[in-house]
């Protein structure tokens, strides 16, 4: 499979509501890979991206509740 086909596939997932929320749940896990692998020392800087993301998946408040895909800031 080309990666522009995977890249299509994940698009089609991320208009749904159940792949918007397994989007977040993917975010959360790495923001806190990220926090762990920096000890912290970049803690504020990955929890912008964090949010940012979430908004971007349709978080308006940054925790993933309300808004409309892509509607965010985007990437």
């Amino acid at each position: 499979m080309a990666a522009r086909d995977i890249f299509r596939a994940a698009k089609r997932a991320l208009q749904t509501e159940q792949g918007r929320s397994s989007g977040r749940k993917v975010v959360d896990g790495l923001a806190k890979a990220g926090d762990r692998a920096t000890k912290g020392k970049h803690r504020s800087s990955i929890e912008k991206a964090r949010q940012a993301a979430h908004r971007y998946l349709g978080g308006g408040n940054g925790n993933g509740t309300g808004g409309a895909a892509g509607h965010g800031r985007g990437f």
